[in-house]
């Protein structure tokens, strides 16, 4: 039955291709500890450099836990390579959208003796970009809102096809 399986795989498309993995997460104290495990499987199987992992893996970490305290409901979370960028993405069932908390100076960090504060600040310096919007009557129908960062492809990986290294 492995060879089988094994078989049907040589035709999928390289790493290089575009791809997308998708999570929902019970509100649990798990959960980012789980988002930052997945997404660590993910970026290493599609061998993104170790600095774009790092940064990935700490913001999903930060997104997750913002949504997973602003609501009561389970979290989806995205990670995809398409159009030239990978994007993480966050969604919740809040309608509220997040905001960054203001440092003491510009380009400053939050005041780092307060608990909370930091990260959506987190996610602006890791990320080339970030942002976030509601939905209404998207893809997903019941609302809320989804938060998102995104990174340059070539910071992410160029290493073209796939080989099997067995």
């Amino acid at each position: 039955m492995t060879e089988l399986a094994l078989k049907d795989l040589t035709d999928c498309s390289p790493l290089d291709a575009d791809w997308e993995y998708v999570l929902r997460i019970p509100r649990t104290p798990l959960g980012p500890g789980i988002v930052r495990a997945h997404v660590r499987a993910v970026l290493t199987r599609h061998r993104v450099r170790d600095a774009v992992l790092d940064n990935v893996e700490l913001v999903a970490s930060e997104l997750v836990t913002n949504s997973l305290v602003c609501t009561r409901d389970p979290v989806s979370v995205r990670i995809m390579r398409t159009g030239g960028r990978l994007r993480f993405s966050v969604w919740d069932s809040s309608p509220y959208m997040p905001s960054e908390r203001p440092g003491p100076g510009p380009e400053q960090a939050p005041d780092t003796g307060q608990e909370h504060g930091r990260g959506l600040w987190l996610t602006r310096g890791c990320a080339d970009e970030w942002g976030h919007y509601l939905l209404v009557n998207g893809r997903r129908t019941t609302g809320g809102k989804e938060v998102w960062a995104e990174w340059r492809t070539p910071d992410v990986q160029g290493l073209g096809t796939y080989a099997d290294p067995a």
